[in-house]
């Protein structure tokens, strides 16, 4: 913010709790400084439920507000998109009024495109996805996405860390 704001420009920072940064926050655990907040579990695998049960820790974990996600993009707020595999489509009609026109006939032709797939590689999602379905794709859907999972950039996330799974199955044959 303080390079778009210039160094005369005032950043004001607005946060309804008791301190800034929201949920997010340092803790120490074990004597060692561990970030927690938001981001701390992914719930849908059954393996974390399970570690916190095994730590005694399964009736300390909090529900999500239901609040759903959003991106901000041409000028208005749009949900983030469902239907979508890691920001990816499995529909053009999950990226409806967030892409545009041209994008949505991308997304559409997908599945009639010819796919080839170097065994052992690993590709940048963005340059995976950017192929596929459109840069719009990238910017409006997987990116924000990836950003709030991992962190990063899909420019810079190889396609094996952000889908573990096909790791096994980059190093043979293409995806199906």
């Amino acid at each position: 913010m303080r390079a778009a704001a210039g160094a005369d420009g005032t950043i004001t920072v607005f946060d309804p709790g008791d301190r800034l940064g929201g949920i997010l926050r340092t803790e120490v655990v074990g004597g060692q400084p561990m970030d927690v907040g938001a981001e701390a579990f992914v719930l849908r695998r059954p393996e974390v439920p399970a570690l916190l049960a095994e730590l005694g820790l399964a009736e300390r974990q909090r529900a999500t507000t239901g609040v759903r996600p959003m991106i901000y993009s041409g000028q208005q707020l749009h949900a983030l998109p469902s239907g979508t595999m890691m920001g990816i489509p499995t529909s053009a009609s999950s990226l409806a009024g967030l892409v545009d026109d041209a994008t949505i006939a991308r997304i559409e032709a997908e599945p009639g495109r010819p796919f080839s797939w170097r065994p052992g590689s690993d590709p940048a999602v963005a340059e995976l996805v950017a192929d596929r379905f459109g840069e719009q794709t990238v910017a409006r859907s997987v990116d924000p996405l990836l950003c709030g999972v991992y962190a990063g950039s899909a420019a810079t996330i190889g396609l094996r860390a952000a889908a573990p799974a096909w790791r096994r199955r980059s190093t043979a044959a293409p995806p199906a």
